[in-house]
């Protein structure tokens, strides 16, 4: 072995504790609804040694999200909603900032407006905030994401339409915490429209009132693929011990 073999298990180990904390993440949000499974991306590459030897290995270059849409679960809540289909939910928070969500956990606040679970605004399909007349009764939301509102002992009425996002290329967002995704240059500009629209990306999403999406993490791929990055570690950790080990050897030999 040589210092260029020791480089390259060095580098190996920054990136075996770079999977480890994406399944680590992965796993603590296997109940966050909403939450996708961020994927890691390898690739093997070889390391030339002294004397014509190599070293290959496998080195993390960059980390997705798998956007498959996870399962629905329904709630008494009933400003929760869950997206069945592509498709994001806009939000934007107090500065104007657009963010993009599959989390559909919604309330109603103290100014009578629709936000999601950080305070955020959920947008329309008119590009403005949704807001609640305070004398309603009730209010139910449509597959299409049609809010409409019922008063006591008078026949619902519509007051908005949830707003929706799609990209050329989703895999492009960047992940901002908090389940919010921004848009980026991979991405491409946001697709805006509505669900059940005719002719956009989103013509076969439909909106789920009073549901939330579960996590679409699968528990058993991810211990899978912890245990093996723990056994990738702990070769590379003796490889790299085995090393160090052999060049001091040499070393004391040429004192």
């Amino acid at each position: 072995m040589s210092l260029s073999t020791l480089r390259f298990t060095g580098s190996s180990l920054s990136n075996i504790q770079d999977g480890l904390s994406v399944v680590s993440d992965n796993i603590s949000n296997v109940s966050t609804h909403g939450f996708k499974e961020r994927l890691l991306n390898f690739e093997n590459v070889r390391s030339n040694a002294v004397g014509g030897s190599s070293e290959s290995g496998s080195y993390l270059v960059s980390t997705g999200t798998n956007f498959t849409p996870g399962g629905l679960e329904f709630t008494e809540n009933n400003a929760n909603m869950a997206l069945s289909g592509s498709g994001f939910f806009v939000l934007q928070n107090a500065f104007g900032d657009l963010y993009y969500s599959r989390a559909g956990n919604f309330n109603i606040d103290s100014q009578s407006n629709l936000v999601d679970a950080n305070g955020n605004y959920v947008m329309s399909s008119g590009g403005g905030r949704i807001t609640f007349p305070e004398n309603m009764s009730g209010f139910s939301v449509s597959p299409a994401g049609e809010i409409q509102v019922s008063y006591d002992n008078q026949d619902p009425v519509f007051l908005d339409q949830i707003q929706l996002a799609s990209f050329n290329n989703p895999e492009g967002l960047v992940n901002v915490g908090s389940n919010l995704f921004i848009e980026t240059g991979s991405s491409g500009l946001a697709n805006f429209s509505s669900a059940l629209q005719a002719g956009t990306a989103t013509s076969s999403t439909r909106i789920s009132g009073g549901a939330l999406e579960r996590s679409n993490v699968d528990l058993s791929n991810e211990l899978v693929d912890l245990m093996a990055l723990q056994r990738a570690y702990q070769a590379v950790s003796k490889a790299t011990t085995t090393n160090d080990d052999m060049l001091s050897t040499t070393i004391g030999l040429v004192r």
